[in-house]
């Protein structure tokens, strides 16, 4: 088990054989769980979202309705430019 101290400010450095096993770089963002008695640190990726991406299935019908909007969208802009 690797440690680290907390110093008086609350601030841990991370062991060096634990950074060099991960991809963790300066300036990530780094989650705290807590769970029971012990605390789980867990990266934060830089771009959420796209991460989520594909994650959730989504029915043709969602697809449809989605077509649909985007299709009212141009239709929108293009009568607006026309006006």
């Amino acid at each position: 088990m690797t440690c680290s101290n907390i110093d008086p400010r609350f601030r841990i450095t991370i062991p060096r054989d634990i950074r060099e096993g991960s991809d963790l770089e300066v300036g990530d963002t780094i989650s705290f769980l807590r769970k029971g008695k012990e605390i789980v640190m867990i990266k934060v990726p830089r771009d959420p979202i796209s991460k989520m991406a594909g994650s959730l299935p989504i029915s043709s019908d969602v697809r449809e309705i989605l077509r649909d909007i985007k299709d009212e969208d141009l239709l929108d802009e293009e009568s607006e430019g026309r006006s």
